[in-house]
């Protein structure tokens, strides 16, 4: 599938990046978790990013991307880019894309930096209102931290944008995806759904209603189970009694 963006004449394909997101919430963290079971799972919300990252080495590569790696203090990331039609990507899920703006933070947000250089010249639809400003750095900052994050991988003076795919996810689906243009103030420019990308497993949705049947029927007896310990305490009270 083929994305245009009519406004600034541009084309791409992200039917492998769709792919890359739905095979990392649909299989990946399931699988992950089945073989690994901890007794407590906080790490999820990272590996998600890190499947999905690696997915897209193996997908969106051999669709004419390049993987940009990006480095956040403590946290590694990868932008996607097509050199050809001079763009960058990232991925994000839709309640992180909200919140970048709204949250109070000490350093930029890596996409911040990357709004106010190659998103400069765009204007959003609708300006939001807010009582304080969403970018809370100047300009200045803003480009430093820009150069030292790309390190010359990207040149903003070829024209580069920089888009969004957005996700939803609820469990181990894919709900909802969308690319956003964005212009430096988080003001959306377009915005385009991309659910008719999303290919169900079918075989995982078998599988998923086989193993759902299994859990019910286990429950069911360990209720039974219960019940008949408890009918038992019952009738070895009232035979005391008597």
């Amino acid at each position: 599938m083929t994305f245009t963006v009519s406004d600034n004449h541009v084309e791409f394909d992200l039917d492998l990046i769709v792919r890359a997101i739905e095979k990392a919430i649909g299989e990946d963290v399931p699988n992950q978790l089945r073989e690994h079971h901890l007794e407590t799972n906080n790490y999820i919300g990272l590996m998600r990013g890190d499947f999905i990252n690696e997915n897209l080495r193996n997908f969106a590569l051999a669709d004419g991307y390049e993987l940009i790696p990006i480095q956040r203090y403590g946290w590694r990331g990868r932008l996607l880019v097509n050199r050809e039609q001079q763009i960058t990507l990232s991925i994000v899920t839709q309640a992180n894309l909200h919140m970048i703006p709204l949250k109070k933070r000490a350093r930029p947000h890596y996409t911040m930096s990357i709004l106010k250089v190659q998103n400069g010249d765009l204007q959003g639809q609708f300006t939001q209102q807010t009582l304080f400003p969403t970018n809370p750095f100047d300009t200045e900052t803003l480009e430093a931290d820009y150069e030292t994050m790309m390190a010359g991988a990207i040149d903003p003076a070829e024209g580069y944008h920089h888009y969004f795919v957005a996700y939803r996810a609820e469990a181990n689906d894919l709900v909802d995806v969308k690319l956003v243009l964005m212009d430096p103030m988080f003001n959306v420019v377009q915005e385009e759904s991309l659910n008719h990308l999303i290919k169900p497993d079918f075989a995982r949705l078998t599988e998923d209603t086989s193993t759902d049947a299994a859990v019910v029927a286990e429950e069911t007896h360990r209720r039974a189970t219960r019940q008949l310990t408890k009918l038992k305490l019952g009738l070895r009270k009232a035979e005391e009694q008597a």
